[in-house]
């Protein structure tokens, strides 16, 4: 599958919202929060308590019996005029008008009381009872216009809150805070990919920025902003090497030095784990010899110059050099030597170049154009490479990579400008970092798209002045390299739960048996008499005597026996629980969370101004048409 498969056509509509000039690298679904509670709802009004007087009853009940207050007086009157009519009857001969004017005065008075207390008991309960209601009615109508008000303050807030939630814009916009220098993409396919550059290369173009793109994938990770882009009236140049190699002017614009450090560098970084920096300089010595002794540069020339200086050159059926190019060069053989070295590395650099050169004369006849035209100022440069073996194919992309290397040490960048290196995983790291080195210096923004985080390009991860965006990564190394690079987070977690169970069992008994025996014997005895005698005055006299004796004898014998029979039992349980937490740390996201990503989804990590910031998104460039889509990135 091609990059292109990705977004297959677009809209007019899709495409004026992208380039709209407003940075994003993808978009981020936020939720909206739910609706939220009024802080009013627990606070409902509460009805304001009106209590009855206390002897509001008893003049309730007074009121309704005042009828039967009414005929007891007027009974009682009637008795009274009777009453006062028959004590006045005896008198009534005396004074005739006394008894009729008398009964009269109590019959009025007796009916004028009963009236006036009838109306007076019940006046009194009536005004009571008005007083009651009209309080009642008072606190009961301002209980339900507070009642009404909180409630539609209740409504129109849940109204607010509902109208936010079912309004609130669900994805927002990418962007980096940081401003770095260098973004490095991990993982990702080619879908991914060119989803990704048409995401952000819709909104640099759309700004009045250029970007360049070195596409090393061969699966047209750029085809789909480059066709958008030309919609949208962009400039546009795509190249694709090694069939546009006489358009692309790789060797144009450069002195020999520069020339031979392109593509012994090549070499150096497609044999680096072979090739020392002794053959390195060996190169370049061999190559600016050439260059220098050349008229014009070419691939075919280079070749042709590296035969002169292995002796094989046929110069009757190869017409490539001038016969002064020839003779320049033929006065170097010597100069170069024959070791077994020299003649090994001038066959390597031969072989490699051979390709090139093939292709250099396959290629359509149109003037050569300049290296440095190809990246415009405004608008998209795409260079794709392509390749039938895989050793000239990486030999081509480290030829295109360096190129552009040397190209950014020259450059007058406007800051505006943006290159992006699509399988940057064959070049290397030190030639990255050197590109990433020059590119900060000449203020050129710097996009690495690499398909595997191992070996060396780990390296690459959290380096200062740059992001990272992981994308999928099936590798479970790869995606514990990435994790362990986002971050762990800690929480407290029961680590340890202990239940202990105890049961105590006890049975006793005890028997006393005891007694006791008494005896009490006791004796007394009394004895006791008197005497008496009298006179009188007659000589006669009388005398009396007695005597009285007792004896008491007593005998108590007491027995006592006693017994005691005691049981006891006894049963207690006991039970503990123990809890014991701990502090863990875990990823903050999973290496199978990173393996199962989404093609266009992504976990990026910057440090910004806030400190680390960790965003997933998704840089599918079709989010821009769904609903509710921000143009803004949230605040935070």
């Amino acid at each position: 599958m091609r990059g292109q498969d990705v977004v297959v056509a677009g809209t007019n509509e899709m495409w004026s919202r992208l380039f709209d000039g407003r940075e994003r690298w993808g978009w981020e679904f936020t939720p909206p929060a739910p609706p939220a509670v009024s802080p009013e709802a627990a606070w409902e009004p509460v009805a304001e308590q009106v209590y009855a007087p206390h002897d509001f009853m008893f003049h309730q009940r007074r009121a309704k019996r005042a009828w039967l207050g009414l005929i007891g007086w007027l009974v009682v009157t009637f008795f009274a005029v009777a009453l006062t009519g028959s004590v006045l009857k005896p008198a009534q001969e005396k004074m005739p008008g006394l008894v009729e004017w008398t009964t009269s005065v109590i019959l009025a008075l007796g009916v004028v009381l009963s009236v006036v207390t009838f109306i007076r008991t019940r006046r009194r309960f009536s005004v009571m009872k008005r007083n009651y209601d009209s309080q009642y009615n008072g606190a009961l109508q301002r209980y339900n216009e507070a009642y009404a008000g909180w409630r539609s303050r209740i409504d129109e807030h849940n109204r607010r809150e509902a109208e936010r939630f079912q309004s609130a814009m669900l994805w927002h916009p990418v962007r980096l805070t940081s401003r770095p220098s260098r973004i490095d993409v991990f993982g990702g396919t080619e879908d991914g990919w060119a989803s990704l550059l048409t995401t952000i290369g819709a909104a640099q173009l759309a700004s009045g920025s250029s970007m360049m793109l070195l596409d090393f994938t061969d699966m047209a990770v750029g085809d789909n902003l480059a066709h958008a882009a030309a919609g949208q009236g962009h400039e546009i140049v795509v190249r694709e090497a090694p069939r546009d190699l006489a358009r692309l002017g790789l060797l144009a614009g450069l002195d020999s030095v520069e020339l031979a450090e392109v593509i012994a560098d090549s070499m150096h970084n497609l044999n680096r784990s072979a090739m020392s920096a002794d053959l390195r300089g060996l190169h370049i010595d061999l190559l600016s010899a050439i260059a220098d002794r050349l008229t014009t540069v070419s691939f075919a020339k280079l070749v042709a110059g590296l035969q002169v200086l292995r002796r094989v050159y046929d110069a009757g059926s190869d017409e490539t050099l001038a016969a002064d190019e020839l003779r320049k060069l033929n006065s170097y053989v010597d100069t170069v030597g024959n070791t077994d070295q020299v003649r090994n590395e001038l066959q390597a650099l031969e072989g490699e170049l051979r390709v090139l050169a093939r292709a250099e004369r396959e290629g359509e006849k149109a003037e050569p154009a300049r290296f440095d035209a190809i990246w415009p100022v405004r608008g998209l440069s795409v260079i794709a490479t392509r390749a039938r073996t895989g050793r000239h194919h990486r030999f081509l992309n480290h030829v295109v990579f360096h190129r552009t290397l040397q190209e950014l040490s020259s450059r007058q960048a406007s800051g505006r400008e943006t290159l992006v290196v699509a399988g940057a995983d064959q070049i290397g790291l030190e030639a990255l970092e050197s590109m990433s080195r020059q590119a900060r210096r000449s203020g050129v923004r710097l996009v690495f798209l690499i398909q595997h985080l191992r070996d060396d390009l780990r390296k690459l991860l959290g380096a200062g002045g740059t992001a990272s965006l992981l994308m999928q990564l099936g590798n479970g190394e790869e995606a514990s390299a990435a994790a362990e690079f986002i971050g762990r987070g800690f929480k407290v977690v029961m680590s340890q739960l202990t239940v202990q169970v105890g049961q105590t069992f006890t049975h006793g008994t005890s028997s006393t048996d005891g007694g006791s025996q008494s005896s009490t014997r006791s004796s007394g005895y009394t004895y006791g008499g008197h005497s008496s005698s009298s006179f009188s005055g007659d000589g006669s006299s009388s005398s009396s005597s007695g005597s009285s004796w007792s004896t008491t004898r007593s005998n108590a014998e007491t027995r006592e026996q006693n017994w005691s029979d005691t049981r006891s039992q006894s049963e207690a349980e006991s039970q503990s629980k123990g809890v014991t937490a701990a502090r863990v740390y875990e990823f903050d996201v999973e290496p199978t969370t990173l393996q199962g990503l989404a093609p266009t989804a992504f976990v990026l990590v910057e440090t910004g101004p806030a400190g680390r910031r960790v965003v997933t998104g998704d840089c599918n460039p079709g989010i821009v048409m769904l609903d509710r889509v921000a143009l803004d990135a949230p605040v935070s």
